[in-house]
């Protein structure tokens, strides 16, 4: 099967795996429905972003796909609006918390059951509720830079044992909770150039509303996941220290890196994976980020995810089987061929042959792409 995205789509494609339904446990759309131009219209208004569609010679991709990660994700997605909402909106948010705790806890044990192709694929569906898909996205993404960094976030809580500061579930619950003052605080969110004045008060809002309910990590990740690794930022510490990196909780940090890619994602529905990831990378940004965080975003967001059309220098067209950690446009592939199985290629390992289009799409020359994304282990220091 092929990953494409909605607008790639074409009348007479035959979906190769189900479409849920937004904010339901069902499907919206049948494995073998054959797409016409009423149903591409709807998932488009939906905020339906990509469907996998039945293709000859794209057999096997199956293999290096999270399927059971992105069902359980779309679960919490389907049940955790209420639950947020509530918790915002009452003073006593416990029970709702302790419901999205249980779910949360799902979602770890699946990711962590799956964690050899624990990767961002398929992207958390648009609607009506930005809020919570918002959330559920960066509860996931977060949870997936977690898996990556056990080391590093055992090294930021030494006062913990390594089984309890490399427990994901606070992290995940983390991602789910950290606009949690949002809600209650509607305000606006620039990205280049955030307005303290107008947006330090949903982080100080969460506090109040999160203090009594959940771990204090937890609390730390809302509260300061606005704030930049290099001490600027809101809210500004309240202690008479200056800002600096030692006043974050490593959970802050990857919820920020996590809470940044999906509002890019969101605000920029037009861009590519990789133009989101060279945003995100821009040296323009250095200080924003935490360095090892930043550097395990590209391997936990393939920019060439499996399931994608690509096009070789060799002219013929590929589907991406397999990411590869250390070199992200050098994903294992499969030729795609009428008729016969196609060849895999290593382009990790064969210097002759290189990724020129993606979905159909020119991609940038490896000369215009910050470094990190050509080389994310060599800048995880």
């Amino acid at each position: 099967m092929l990953l494409k995205m909605i607008r790639d789509l074409a009348v007479g494609e035959t979906l190769a795996h189900p479409v849920r339904r937004k904010g339901r446990r069902g499907m919206l759309l049948a494995a073998g429905t054959v797409l016409d131009l009423g149903t591409l219209e709807r998932l488009a208004r939906m905020g339906v972003r990509q469907a996998w569609i039945e293709r000859a010679g794209t057999e096997g991709v199956e293999e290096f796909l999270p399927v059971a990660l992105e069902t359980t994700r779309d679960d919490l997605a389907d049940r955790a609006g209420d639950s947020i909402r509530d918790i915002a909106s009452t003073r006593n948010p416990a029970v709702a918390v302790d419901a999205m705790k249980a779910a949360v806890k799902d979602l770890v044990e699946t990711a962590q059951n799956s964690s050899r192709t624990a990767r961002l694929v398929t992207e958390v569906a648009g609607g009506e509720d930005e809020s919570t898909r918002h959330a559920v996205s960066v509860c996931h993404l977060s949870l997936l830079l977690g898996l990556l960094l056990p080391d590093h976030v055992a090294s930021e809580r030494p006062r913990l044992s390594r089984i309890r500061a490399t427990d994901l579930a606070p992290l995940a619950l983390s991602g789910l909770l950290h606009d949690i003052g949002r809600i209650r605080v509607p305000c606006e969110e620039n990205l280049e150039t955030p307005d303290a004045a107008t947006e330090a008060a949903h982080c100080l809002d969460a506090r109040t509303i999160l203090t009594r309910s959940v771990p204090p990590a937890v609390v730390a990740a809302a509260m300061q996941h606005h704030r930049r690794f290099d001490g600027t930022g809101f809210p500004t510490p309240e202690r008479r220290q200056s800002a600096s990196r030692n006043d974050l909780h490593v959970f802050s940090r990857i919820v920020a890196v996590a809470d940044h890619f999906d509002r890019r994602r969101s605000l920029h529905p037009e861009e590519s994976r990789i133009e989101s990831l060279a945003w995100m990378t821009d040296p323009i940004r250095r200080g924003w980020f935490d360095p090892a965080v930043l550097a395990a975003l590209p391997v936990a967001v393939p920019a060439l995810p499996p399931g994608t059309s690509i096009r070789l220098s060799t002219g013929r067209e590929a589907v991406v089987l397999r990411p590869n950690e250390d070199h992200p446009l050098g994903p294992l592939v499969r030729e795609i061929r009428s008729g016969r199985t196609g060849a895999e290629i290593d382009l990790a390992t064969d210097p002759r042959i290189h990724a020129t289009h993606q979905d159909g799409r020119p991609l940038p020359p490896p000369t215009a792409l910050p470094e990190v994304l050509l080389d994310p282990r060599r800048h995880a220091a």
